[in-house]
């Protein structure tokens, strides 16, 4: 039985808490805040971040406080005209691919870890190098502005500031928004959509492109007029979504190169704490319970070093993939130039018109990746 220590109570603190916990092992959180709780809206757990829910025995909660992600739709700004729906059926199988608000998610979490008996301290700011002489392992889920990732990797300490800025909120699905995912996409800026909370409530997060100076804060608000006039250019029945809303918060996205150093002799990252990653493919919280998953087997079996190489071997060029993905995903989100805007959404018209099924092709090796069936 290991004595393990995990900084931070987010998604991927709380997972790999609980999967230790249930084989056996001794589990310590350690939350700065004095309660369990998640800043943000809503969460797209797709099926390879959902088969590690399944493996906590979590599927039925998941399933009883989300709502499916039947297909994904892309619309332009100025009418919201369709430009390429495609079933997500078509690529999983299944209905694996759930939309929910993240403190439900935090919640069940939570639970989880408590019904496994972890242990957790709240309001307790922990150090990685102070807890190491007193645990097997130290597991850092301590999040995009980690203390510990900069421990770790001195030379790589700072985020670095991406331009973009994100707002989000939470208003009434008044419109007939179908159960899935709208990217509705304008030059310099987007909006993501989908229901959560039984379809009564839209999640929204907008998207623009802007100098943020370093302002990476979660809980900046902006008043509600300020975000209707940056998006007045989007049409369509998203036009009443913006104009319903009554509260934003305000963030400047960051990112960060995948460190060097993701160990360090018992000390381990995790999460945003490993790979802070931009929200252009909602892969955020998916790869933190992979990594959950695959580190909480390592430690159970392996020593500190061996266990470091291994996290490293089959985690590193899946992440490596995923950011080259995402940073495609932000250039074609955004397309400015008029030429190429009209034959990017002309080629998406034709595939929607002619082969819809080839659409889910680009996402089969993300979404139908299931980290539970690896030999580890």
């Amino acid at each position: 039985m290991l004595k393990v220590a995990v900084i931070g109570a987010g998604v991927s603190g709380l997972s790999v808490a609980s999967l230790l916990a249930a084989a056996g092992h001794k589990v310590s959180v350690f939350e700065k805040n004095q309660k369990i709780r998640e800043i943000g809206a809503g969460i797209q757990i797709s099926p390879n971040g959902f088969c590690v829910l399944k493996k906590l025995g979590l599927s039925e909660s998941i399933i009883k406080n989300s709502v499916y992600n039947n297909s994904i739709l892309i619309c332009d700004y100025y009418k919201g005209k369709k430009l390429l729906q495609f079933d997500q059926r078509s690529v999983l199988g299944n209905k694996d691919f759930r939309l929910m608000h993240r403190a439900d998610l935090v919640k069940i979490l939570y639970r989880s870890a408590l019904s496994n008996k972890v242990t957790f301290n709240l309001g307790y700011n922990a150090d990685a190098k102070s807890l190491s002489d007193q645990y097997s392992f130290v597991i850092a889920a301590d999040g995009v502005h980690s203390k510990t990732r900069a421990l770790l990797n001195p030379i790589q300490s700072k985020n670095r500031r991406s331009d973009y800025f994100a707002w989000r909120s939470i208003v009434p699905n008044t419109i007939t928004h179908h159960d899935g995912v709208r990217l509705t996409v304008a030059p310099n800026k987007h909006i993501v959509s989908y229901p959560v909370r039984g379809r009564d409530q839209l999640n929204l997060v907008l998207i623009q492109e802007a100098e943020n100076k370093e302002i990476f804060e979660w809980d900046m608000t902006q008043s509600p007029e300020e975000i209707k006039h940056l998006f007045s250019e989007f049409g369509g029945d998203l036009r009443e979504t913006l104009d319903s809303i009554t509260t934003v918060q305000k963030w400047g996205l960051s990112s960060h190169d995948i460190p060097f150093n993701w160990a360090a002799g018992n000390i381990f990252l995790i999460g945003d704490a490993l790979h802070p990653m931009l929200p252009f493919l909602a892969q955020g919280a998916n790869s933190a319970l992979e990594d959950a998953f695959v580190l909480a087997k390592l430690i159970t079996f392996l020593d500190a070093s061996e266990a470091a190489d291994k996290y490293l071997e089959i985690r590193k060029p899946r992440l490596l993939r995923l950011m080259k993905q995402i940073k495609n995903n932000a250039w074609k989100f955004h397309l400015e130039h008029s030429f190429f805007r009209a034959c990017t959404h002309s080629g998406l018209r034709f595939i929607d018109n002619s082969f819809p099924l080839l659409a889910s092709i680009p996402f089969r090796w993300l979404y139908n990746y299931d980290v539970t069936k690896l030999d580890i």
